[in-house]
């Protein structure tokens, strides 16, 4: 029984990674017909309203609503998860889909760096192997030839993992003892706040262009599935496999969104940004590797 139920947990968890290697085409062909920010507003409010039934179908999460410190919490994460995910989508507007999905990728290295100064963990030789692998496969997959020469959008994304790092840091160090799926509530709809406030500043026009069929795929996909769905999975299912495991299929989200990106604009990487890529998932393994639990 607990074969199978670690079997099935990895296979939801890599279906989560399936879909979240999607998003990036999906998101970067709604951008053709709909700007970053009112694109971002429909994407986590209809993520966020789905969190919420959540909330209110449990008298003791709505209960847990009237803690002020839960909504600070909240906020602080939700600032963060906005500007990476402001980031992404900025940069995913001149760069290809394959390439933001490594770029993005880059967060699991950070991570733990960040970690040993803002958690006070200790240093582990493989976290700083892995920050030069990943330092040299970011050189291959923007163009040894460019180095210094970043696009504006390779640069935004650069920024994205950067501030999902932090993201997941500040998970670690404040949300200890919240229930996860309503402080999960709060952040995603100060994430739907910001952006809307964002459209507020630049014209609300925009949302006229929301009706596009290939913008109303992107936003269910990504607000249900990529976003609802795939938090909910990741804490009920995660639990079931191993620390180890889920590392392995989550660094399988840039090879999906490559092949995904393949199949969708018949968009092919060179043979230095195929390099590029595996590096950086090499160096995503080694960051994440972890003894079998």
């Amino acid at each position: 029984m607990l074969i199978s139920s670690r079997f099935w947990a990895n296979g939801i968890l890599l279906f989560v990674t399936l879909i979240w290697g999607a998003t990036f085409t999906l998101t970067k062909s709604a951008l053709t017909k709909i700007p970053v920010f009112p694109y971002l507003t429909m994407r986590f409010l209809l993520a966020t309203l789905v969190m919420s039934v959540l909330v209110f179908w449990d008298r003791d999460r709505m209960k847990s609503l009237h803690n002020f410190k839960l909504w600070m919490t909240g906020t602080s994460l939700g600032v963060l998860l906005f500007l990476g995910y402001a980031l992404q989508t900025l940069g995913l507007q001149t760069i290809d889909p394959a390439v933001s999905a490594f770029l993005t990728g880059l967060s699991v290295i950070l991570v733990p760096i960040m970690a040993i100064f803002v958690l006070r963990q200790q240093s582990q030789w493989r976290t700083w192997i892995a920050a030069v692998i990943a330092a040299v496969g970011l050189g291959f997959l923007n163009g040894i030839h460019q180095l210094g020469h970043f696009s504006i959008g390779t640069v935004e994304t650069l920024a994205c993992a950067v501030f999902l790092a932090m993201q997941i840091v500040a998970v670690d160090k404040w949300a200890i003892g919240y229930d996860s799926i309503s402080l999960t509530t709060i952040e995603l709809l100060i994430v739907t706040l910001l952006s809307f406030v964002m459209s507020v500043h630049d014209g609300l026009s925009g949302f006229r262009q929301g009706a596009s069929g290939i913008v109303l795929i992107a936003v269910i996909v990504n607000g249900l599935l990529g976003t609802a769905f795939a938090y909910w999975a990741q804490l009920r299912f995660q639990r079931l496999t191993s620390a180890s495991y889920v590392a392995v299929i989550f660094t399988m989200e840039p090879v999906f969104a490559a092949v995904i990106a393949f199949i969708a604009y018949h968009e092919t990487m060179g043979l230095s940004a195929l390099l590029g890529g595996a590096l950086i998932v090499a160096s995503m393994l080694l960051a994440d590797a972890v003894p079998n639990t």
